[in-house]
């Protein structure tokens, strides 16, 4: 089998370059006892080895070419339902279970959504794109457009989004918006955020007595959902791919 790194790594290093996966997900992997190195199963993410010192190398039983991935990325419309997990012993609708089937070995996705929410996710077995796409540093800016169930007044709701760009707190984090409006018909809200921390736009909206009917992720870093149907995959053309990645790049916080 083919080589390119002569360096020692850690064992999460090579599971994450090799899966797509992030760097918290191989290590919460591997200590699980989910990753095998030639046969056994090692419980050490940062156990050091050099690539000759592996010849087989498994996640969940499947074997993980140790040649360089050909890095791809994906748009794929989350349907409402479809929970974003790689596997859940009590629901079978899962992120992971939908890429196993479409043959998407190695791959993770960019964007968690709640169960409840739609739109867009991107899908890599780029490791080092995933780290800038999730990581707060990089400010990565998505897009969102919210059905409430009822909608303020103008003056009211002009109000509730200075608010929201003034940032509030809410069990104990900062939760803020980078900019907010009306349009469409029937009327709902186009916000823009860059930290997506959990339920965070539920969340702003309960602040001022308001719930979020219908949540859909329209872009991540300038890549747009589009009119992709829901549950349907794409490749990002090679334009768009180099215009995320030299996003990724001078996102980079000095």
């Amino acid at each position: 089998m083919k080589m390119e790194d002569s360096e020692p790594k850690k064992l999460l290093q090579w599971v994450q370059q090799q899966a797509g996966i992030s760097r918290r997900k191989a290590v919460e992997l591997i200590d699980a006892g989910e990753v095998d190195v030639n046969g056994e199963p090692v419980c050490e993410p940062f156990a050091l080895l050099a690539a000759d010192a592996i010849v087989h190398l498994a996640l969940r039983g499947h074997p993980l070419a140790l040649d360089s991935p050909d890095p791809r990325i994906y748009r794929y419309h989350k349907p409402a339902g479809v929970l974003c997990s790689h596997d859940d012993k009590f629901y079978g609708n899962t992120v992971g279970r939908i890429l196993r089937m479409e043959g998407f070995i190695g791959y993770t996705w960019v964007g968690r959504l709640d169960q409840d929410a739609e739109g867009l996710l991107l899908l890599t077995n780029d490791g080092e794109l995933v780290h800038r796409l999730t990581h707060p540093r990089y400010e990565i800016e998505k897009t969102y457009r919210v059905w409430l169930a009822r909608m303020p007044k103008p003056r009211e709701i002009e109000r509730t989004f200075n608010r929201m760009q003034q940032g509030i707190e809410d069990a104990g984090d900062r939760l803020r918006i980078l900019r907010g409006r009306i349009e469409g018909s029937p009327p709902h809200a186009l916000l823009s955020l860059t930290e997506g921390k959990k339920h965070e736009i539920k969340r702003l909206f309960a602040h001022f007595n308001l719930s979020v009917a219908r949540l859909l992720r329209v872009s991540i870093a300038g890549i747009e959902l589009g009119n992709l149907r829901p549950g349907s995959i794409a490749r990002l053309s090679p334009e768009e791919a180099k215009r995320l990645r030299d996003r990724t790049r001078t996102s980079e916080a000095p």
